[in-house]
């Protein structure tokens, strides 16, 4: 279980049911005594911040200083740095307050404002903002509000400034919904997409006019989330240091028409730790899988929290883009670098077997770290003894905490640490709250992540029509990362246009293309109908492909669709795409199937949209048939669902589909003529045509299944058997010898669609 089973920290008590009983962290069988030997266990005291500082050891070239400390911050969980550089702290007090977390239901915990008035790089000034509340843990800041959460609910509070206005809005009532504070949903961090994501939560969030909407995502993570310049997000759980996903949020998410689970996450690097520390103090720390017999310090990570993707130079250019994950049982801060790989994100300890930072303090719990707009890393250390939440702590560990005393203090303390490269200085203050739209976007360009993050973040607050052509300026420009942020600014004010998204396609950026193809789904129909001619024409490489194949999907007219069909037989072989296809024909599988008629063929993709058409398919009475007419209708379903794909046009329950097929439920074409009929299934029918009634002038041909060497006679015969008797329709079988006969009959026609007056 992690510390705080990692962290989750955010995790948090919840009261032994009488200690006497046993811990309930306990398991049966388990043998709870300890192999580490006491004199080998340093003592573990409360150490001042200026001793604190002398535990650390970190990789060659680098330094720590105290951004805060006691009494002006308390055991902080979670940061945001608002427009001028004031950080925004979720302080988790009532967190296990001892060792069996009694106080914990009490409403002790704040948010709080940390600013450095003098600039000379430490905290100076404290403002409470919010106070009185349960473990807070998430925070997200707007230009008039900030979003929170707590044990159960996502909240909005209005602000002016550094104080709180009017009353406070239920965003999402179930946010944290359900389990112990160690496994409930924290974080808000906002996507490149303009959406805001979660770790341990299956729900996103964004403001559209005035107004919130939540929307099913993938479920991510334990304890806290990040994303890289490309959108991608990153998390983990208390046992997995770093998970990354190889796409954008939800482009193969979203069809609940079939059980399709989309592979976009990999796990990164191995778990292995290196702490500088003897470990005992862990929760499986009995286990000699968990700490090592030999040197008696954790093997793997248990408690590990939350993570950043640190983009800024400020640490020196080779770690730009490094992820830096926080362990807290181990006493460190692990960096792990990253690379595309083969449709996942691979990657390697950076600093081999040996951290990028380290302590031999026991009570250094790092539960979080951002990338600061002044090029450094801040890490937020709750100082706290205890990191394992009551509903998990063993009797093992009950000992460990109470034998070196860290059940106290229970409250009242924590620190922020920077940690940057030592020749590199900090950076400025920002002061972008006041700016205007247009005086934002410059920002876009920025070399460090947070600046770029927060003017597209307020530019979208504030923007307005006369921010389109600035953008537009960015967007043809020669700065890869600006002109993504200028693309999604564009999307998010709503201004985005099937023009922005073509010139995207034609700038030779893969990354750049797949970001503006993800957009184009934001398109309206017409825009989307706009682009297909560039969307067709465009070459896509392995990521970008993936993005294009779920537009085309999306788009979803026959030509759309006839474009999917051609990319699939191109890039079809990467799971990823087929995935991302099917995720865009929801609704539109039958469609999907009569344009393809049999031209791409993968069982996975196949699988999917025949779980989908059956479960859209109308329910109705089924056949009171038997014997050999039973059997042959069975055949017929199958042929018609499947191999023969009639259903691509016709529908899973008989009644067409527009600009593809007419009905065939309650159809005179099909209850009528069976010689006609028959004419149909073996030559094809070109139209327009009357059905019971109705005019339909089709946009391509019907084939005939003559010319196809897969389909027998014996074939088309259950289908007319099916089609008859299906649905509302109860017209008699049509047996293999009738086909055989019209075949014979009509072989002159050679597999040339009828007219209907050819017919008639």
């Amino acid at each position: 279980m992690a510390l705080l089973q990692r962290f989750s920290l955010l995790a948090l008590p919840l009261a032994l049911i009488a200690p006497l009983m046993g811990q309930q962290g306990d398991r049966r069988g388990h043998n709870m005594t300890s192999f580490v030997p006491e004199d080998v266990i340093p003592p573990a005291p409360f150490l001042k911040v200026e001793d604190a500082l002398k535990s650390f050891q970190l990789a060659p070239g680098f330094v720590i200083e105290e951004v805060a400390s006691e009494p002006l911050v308390d055991m902080p969980c979670t940061l945001k740095f608002d427009g001028d550089g004031q950080m925004w702290i979720c302080e988790l007090v009532g967190y296990m307050p001892d060792v069996d977390g009694k106080g914990e239901d009490i409403p002790q915990g704040r948010i709080v404002i940390l600013a450095d008035s003098d600039n000379d790089g430490k905290v100076d000034k404290r403002t409470i903002f919010l106070e009185k509340l349960l473990l807070p843990r998430s925070l997200y800041l707007l230009d008039d509000g900030i979003l929170w959460a707590n044990q159960e609910s996502l909240f909005f509070q209005g602000r002016d400034g550094n104080k709180p206005v009017g009353k406070r809005l239920v965003i999402d009532k179930d946010y944290a919904r359900g389990g112990n504070v160690e496994h409930k949903a924290n974080s808000l961090v906002l996507g490149l997409d303009n959406w805001i994501y979660n770790a341990k939560s299956d729900r996103r969030y964004k403001k559209i006019q005035d107004k919130w909407i939540m929307e099913k995502t993938h479920f991510r993570g334990q304890w806290g989330i990040d994303r890289d310049d490309y959108g991608r997000l990153f998390h983990n759980s208390n046992s997995t240091l770093l998970v990354g996903d190889y796409t954008f949020p939800n482009i193969a998410y979203g069809n609940t028409n079939s059980k399709m689970k989309a592979g976009i996450s990999a796990r990164i690097s191995s778990n292995r730790v290196w702490p500088i520390r003897v470990t005992p103090g862990v929760n499986r720390g009995y286990q000699r899988n968990t700490v090592s017999p030999e040197n008696f310090k954790l093997i793997n990570a248990t408690g590990a929290s939350g993570l950043t993707v640190f983009r800024s130079h400020g640490l020196g250019k080779e770690l730009y883009g490094t992820a830096f994950v926080t362990e807290a049982t181990g006493h460190l801060v692990k960096a792990i670098n990253y690379k595309d790989g083969d449709g996942k994100l691979i990657g390697e300890h950076t600093f081999g077997e040996k951290e990028f930072l380290a302590s031999t303090d026991e009570r250094f719990r790092p539960v979080n770290v951002y990338t600061a707009p002044d090029n450094s890393l801040y890490i937020l250390d709750m100082y706290h003894g205890i990191i394992q939440h009551r509903t998990y702590v063993t009797s093992y560990l009950r000992k460990q905490i109470l034998s070196r005393g860290l059940d106290k203090p229970g409250k009242g303390h924590g620190r922020i640490y920077r940690v940057r490269h030592k020749t590199q200085d900090r950076g400025p203050t920002p002061r972008l709250k006041k700016l205007s739209p247009d005086e934002l976007i410059p920002y876009l360009a920025h070399p460090n992540g947070w600046w770029r993050d927060t003017a597209q973040r307020l530019i979208v607050e504030r923007g307005s029509e006369t921010s389109k052509t600035p953008l537009e300026t960015i967007l043809q420009g020669d700065k890869p990362l600006a002109r993504l942020h200028a693309l999604w600014c564009l999307e998010g004010l709503g201004l985005l246009n099937a023009e922005h998204v073509a010139k995207s396609l034609k700038s030779g950026d893969e990354k750049l293309a797949s970001s503006a193809l993800m957009a184009g789904l934001s398109l309206s129909q017409r825009d989307k109908n706009s682009l297909l001619p560039a969307l067709a024409a465009f070459k896509a490489g392995r990521e970008s492909s993936i993005y294009k194949a779920r537009l085309l999907a999306q788009t979803g007219t026959p030509q759309s669709l006839d474009a999917l069909v051609a990319e699939l037989k191109l890039n079809g072989k990467n799971t990823l795409v087929r995935e991302a296809a099917f995720t865009g024909l929801k609704d539109r599988e039958a469609v999907f199937l009569g344009v393809n008629n049999g031209r791409y063929n993968d069982g996975g993709l196949d699988k999917w949209l025949q779980e989908a058409l059956h479960k859209n398919a109308r329910k109705i009475t089924p056949p009171t048939i038997k014997g050999e007419h039973l059997a042959s209708f069975q055949r017929g379903e199958k042929l018609y669902m499947g191999r023969a794909a009639c259903i691509g046009c016709h529908g899973a329950d008989g009644t067409g589909l527009p600009n593809l097929g007419p009905p065939l439920d309650e159809s005179d074409w099909v209850n009528g003529d069976t010689k006609r009929l028959a004419k149909v299934l073996l030559h094809g029918l070109q139209g327009p045509i009357t059905v019971s009634g109705k005019r339909y002038t089709l946009p391509a041909a019907m084939p005939g299944l003559s010319m196809n060497p897969t389909i027998s006679d014996k074939d088309i015969a259950d289908i007319l058997t099916f089609v008859r008797h299906a649905w509302s329709n109860r017209s008699g079988p049509v047996k293999e010898s009738f086909i055989q006969e019209s075949r014979e009959n009509t072989k002159k026609q050679g597999g040339v669609p009828y007219t209907e007056a050819t017919l008639n």
